[in-house]
């Protein structure tokens, strides 16, 4: 057998910082398909099913995955704007949570480590929906280069 049996063959892809944003996004769509799946949310668990198959496709750069993963990258960062503005403007019910719970003493201890968890768990989200948005911009940016678009393969 020559030494050069891979000569015909497209070779393998290199890494590529662009292919960290559809690996993150499959993983958290899957997570969130297993949340909804479990709430019945199915509105939420179709939108994270086409996450997955257009990440998935993406991963492995087939060429229909490459405009449908900027148009999703698009609307994601769109979504998480829209969002993270619904939940600042709850910015001020942590503190009539607070009043209310110090307002029933026998239920404040565990009513206010309740509020400041939940709290805490809603600047998490606000923070990762505020580093997502450039991050998905970018992504959708970064797949019309056309040196990334040569990096997508179409179907035989």
């Amino acid at each position: 057998m020559p030494l050069n049996a891979r000569a015909d063959r497209t070779p393998a892809p290199r890494f590529a910082l662009w292919a960290i944003g559809p690996w993150l996004l499959l993983l958290i769509a899957g997570m969130g398909f297993v949340q909804y799946l479990r709430h019945g949310d199915y509105l939420y668990l179709l939108a994270a099913l086409v996450v997955i198959v257009v990440s998935a496709g993406c991963v492995m750069r087939q060429a229909w995955a490459r405009p449908a993963m900027q148009v999703l990258a698009v609307l994601l960062a769109l979504w998480a704007l829209l969002s993270g503005g619904w939940m600042l403007q709850q910015w001020g019910d942590f503190e009539t949570a607070r009043q209310h719970a110090l307002a029933q003493p026998q239920l404040a201890p565990i009513a206010l480590w309740m509020i400041a968890r939940a709290q805490r768990t809603w600047q998490v989200a606000l923070v990762f929906k505020a580093a997502a948005i450039p991050l998905l911009l970018w992504l959708a940016w970064a797949l019309g280069r056309a040196n990334v678009r040569r990096q997508f393969r179409s179907r035989h």
